[in-house]
């Protein structure tokens, strides 16, 4: 999928990573993993990569696509097999949406 093809999905509980006095999201120190979500058709999670491993996520991909498992596998993102990612937050492309089927 590219980025134009992803969909807006409304409900999907989301929670912003903290930000400093300027309004700046604050980057984890490590990977962090969501909760797993579900709809009827997909469940989901959403990945918090920290800015070091962001900036190669930029480099791979320029924000303008999706990246396929071995690339998100080789940023050290670690899931069970399944998982694609889905959707690019314009406004935080360093959180990756991910869904798998149920």
């Amino acid at each position: 999928l590219k980025v134009s093809q992803a969909r807006y999905i409304p409900w999907l509980p989301y929670t912003p990573p903290a930000r400093n006095c300027a309004g700046m999201p604050q980057y984890p120190d490590f990977i962090e993993y969501s909760d797993r979500y579900a709809d009827d058709k997909y469940v989901y999670r959403h990945v918090i990569l920290p800015k070091s491993v962001a900036k190669e996520m930029y480099r791979l991909t320029e924000c303008r696509r999706l990246m396929e498992e071995r690339e998100w596998r080789s940023l050290g993102v670690q899931q069970s097999p399944g998982w694609s990612h889905f959707l690019i937050h314009q406004p935080e492309p360093h959180i990756l949406l991910f869904r798998r089927p149920k």
